[in-house]
């Protein structure tokens, strides 16, 4: 996975519980990640007798790493481009299987974007090593089906999180409180935040905001919620290993992407903890969340559109316990963390009984 796990999040629970699934299946699944690792992660990983190690000691000798890795029935690639170093060792490692996970999001499309012609062929000969690929939404699916001519090759895998550790808060909120809002990102441009904290600027009930996590835009964000008179109602928090226990001390939960996000993981978490979900429409969100019924949804970017949505839920506590409540009841049916662990073993097994390049 190109990813370090320095948190408690729900990618590295959906990890862990991927390989306690594996042991309990007689099968070993050893993790290839990125530093720094926390150590509760770490400690989570060998007690399951699951081996940890870094992806840069794979890249530092790449002849040893795809013998390394040729030893393996199937390798399940997180987050790495399609033509990164790593991936390229991958389908050198014959003959293990490769699975391709998509979770990247994308920029919003270009009006001034052309077709490629040799572009188009080298992203389809990109993936003939490929044995299956799984995209985190039906979005993702299909974006790759059409760029790498995937056939039946591609699926959807929604990613998961745990219901028992998201949860909703054991009793309601006292009526006439403040409300509180939330957004758990990377605080990079792409996350949007900083059209949220405009929104919140325009907003006519009174609330506050609680940023969760880190990245470039920390500074700049707050800078900014000074600049427009909201300093003392927004908090950013950094980064967290108790996200569940913030999203249950919370009322509405908002995400306001401005990229086409590829699923949405935060989402699912501030759903299964009971939360009505203010979002982007953009990318797989939509399967999140359905306008009206499990949160509402508003185009990209615009500030008025989000601080209007905000001041329906806020002034409307039945509203938001009415979303709440369905936001939860899809996660249970949908986007269960053990669904989509078994999912994903599945297509390994499935992969590793396969033709190396079955189509």
């Amino acid at each position: 996975m190109n990813l370090a796990p320095r948190k408690l999040g729900s990618f590295e629970g959906w990890v862990e519980a991927l390989c306690r699934e594996a042991r309990a299946r007689g099968e070993r699944l050893d993790v290839f990640g990125r530093l720094p690792a926390h150590p509760a992660f770490l400690s989570a990983l060998r007690e399951v007798g699951s081996e940890w190690r870094t992806v840069d000691a794979l890249l530092h000798d790449p002849f040893k790493a795809a013998w390394t890795l040729s030893r393996y029935d199937v390798l399940h690639l997180n987050m790495f481009a399609p033509r990164s170093r790593l991936a390229l060792l991958a389908y050198a490692a014959f003959p293990a299987r490769v699975i391709f996970v998509d979770h990247t999001s994308d920029p919003r499309p270009s009006p001034s974007a052309r077709p490629n012609s040799l572009r188009q062929w080298v992203d389809r000969a990109t993936m003939t090593r490929v044995t299956r690929f799984a995209g985190v939404s039906d979005y993702v699916r299909d974006r790759g089906r059409a760029r790498f001519a995937l056939r039946d090759r591609a699926r959807t895998i929604y990613n998961g999180v745990d219901p028992r550790r998201f949860s909703p808060r054991a009793s309601p909120r006292a009526a006439g409180g403040e409300v509180l809002i939330a957004t758990v990102a990377h605080l990079i441009p792409q996350k949007g935040v900083d059209h949220l904290l405009r929104a919140l600027a325009q907003m006519r009930q009174r609330v506050r905001l609680q940023v969760i996590g880190d990245g470039p835009e920390a500074p700049r964000l707050g800078a900014l919620a000074a600049e427009l008179g909201i300093g003392e109602r927004v908090q950013l928090l950094g980064l967290r290993d108790d996200v569940a226990e913030v999203l249950q001390a919370a009322d509405v939960f908002v995400h306001p992407a401005i990229w086409s996000e590829a699923f949405g993981l935060t989402i699912a978490e501030a759903m299964a903890a009971g939360l009505p979900v203010v979002a982007s429409r953009v990318g797989g969100i939509p399967e999140l969340v359905t306008h009206g019924e499990t949160g509402l949804l508003v185009p990209p970017g615009d500030a008025g559109a989000l601080a209007g949505a905000l001041d329906l839920l806020a002034a409307d506590g039945q509203e938001r316990a009415r979303l709440g409540a369905n936001a939860r009841r899809r996660v249970l049916e949908r986007f269960d963390l053990q669904t989509s662990v078994r999912a994903h073993l599945g297509l390994c097994e499935e992969a590793a009984a396969s033709g190396w390049a079955a189509r």
